[in-house]
């Protein structure tokens, strides 16, 4: 019957008992009464040690053994047991998020997400199926582009950081500690769940995005918009947690709001020549021309992404198809022409609208 497990064994016993007596073998009288008469535990007693031959459709698709000696040579632990207020610059989370648009079939676009817990500083890239070394690819990407010296990777079990090739570069390239949450404790990465949010969603909300062509246009826009998000967008960061009195929930009190540009640039453990490297960057940038042409990408890659399977985007610039429908929620989606209930039909002089009064709220 494939070897169930003793409890349900012994509920269907008896009518198992009559199908083996007529097709297989005769069972005498006083072997089935004794069988009958097991407990469920008493049949563990006895099948201790004997192993289960279940049918080859049930084998389960476990980890090869080598991910599991890397998953058990990784450290497991919170990555929260130090508030972040108390850390250096260089104690990264990183974490992956799939633009699947509910359904996980199929080819599709994640982001990878790698933020910095003492000054906020958060870098995006595209991940294509989240591929082991697409990954690995994307994570040195990331991890290249902040602009001080990582010392440390935290991040979940999953299957694109606990691989050979991660592991390989992580002992050739960067020669750092990493570290993995435990099972099922997401606040173990609180940092970088929180800007999965606050930062990935709030950009591309939860569209699909399932077209290979995209990839140029993504890798500009993660971009593009990690420094929108680093260089004009204030947040906030904890600075105590207690206890209430009550015993219900905590109290907690955050510093000033400041860009995390800011913070690198007030922050004692952060070399001056990487500092003044981002001060000639900042010199450079307009968040307000950057905001605009963060939101003519958004329509382009929209475009893109709704164009029938066969065709081809066209140059960059061009008018494509129309805009389809996407869902609500993210600021920047509503405010490139995405909503729910119109279609937007792109006019082939349009360009990105002027920054004025109207744009004010969504910018704020």
């Amino acid at each position: 019957m494939g070897c169930p497990c003793t409890s349900y064994f012994k509920a269907n016993v008896e009518e198992w008992l009559e199908e083996y007596r007529t097709c297989v073998a005769h069972v005498s009288d006083d072997v089935a009464t004794h069988l009958l008469s097991m407990s469920a535990s008493t049949m563990d007693r006895l099948l201790k040690g004997v192993k289960r031959d279940k049918p080859g459709s049930m084998q389960r698709n476990r980890r090869s053994g080598r991910n599991y000696e890397l998953l058990k040579a990784i450290e497991c632990k919170s990555g929260e047991l130090v508030m972040g207020c108390n850390v250096e610059p260089g104690d990264v989370q990183t974490d992956t998020i799939a633009h699947c648009g509910g359904d996980m079939g199929g080819n599709f676009w994640w982001t990878l997400t790698a933020t910095d817990r003492k000054t906020q500083w958060t870098e995006l890239q595209p991940v294509w199926n989240r591929g082991v070394y697409a990954a690995r690819d994307a994570l040195d990407a990331a991890m290249r582009r902040i602009p001080f010296e990582v010392w440390s990777v935290h991040h979940d079990n999953g299957k694109e950081y606990v691989n050979n090739a991660i592991a390989e570069w992580r002992g050739d390239r960067w020669k750092m500690p990493s570290s993995r949450s435990r099972p099922y404790r997401k606040n173990d990465n609180a940092h970088v769940e929180q800007k999965n949010g606050s930062v990935v969603r709030t950009l591309l909300g939860e569209s699909r995005l399932d077209r290979r062509e995209l990839e140029p246009e993504l890798r500009r826009l993660c971009e593009d918009y990690s420094g929108y998000r680093n260089f004009c967008v204030p947040c906030k960061m904890l600075v105590a947690k207690t206890k209430r009195k009550d015993g219900k929930g905590f109290s907690c009190r955050y510093d000033k709001p400041r860009t995390p540009y800011a913070r690198v640039l007030a922050d004692p453990a952060v070399p001056e020549d990487a500092k003044n490297a981002l001060r000639r960057r900042k010199e450079k940038l307009n968040c307000i021309e950057l905001y605009q042409r963060i939101l003519k990408r958004l329509r382009r890659i929209r475009r893109m992404q709704d164009l029938p399977d066969g065709d081809s985007p066209g140059p960059v610039g061009s008018a494509l198809a129309p805009c389809g429908a996407t869902p609500s929620g993210t600021a920047f989606a509503s405010e490139a022409g995405w909503n729910n209930t119109t279609s937007h039909q792109p006019n082939p002089s349009e360009k990105c609208p002027a920054f004025d009064e109207r744009n004010v709220q969504a910018f704020n």
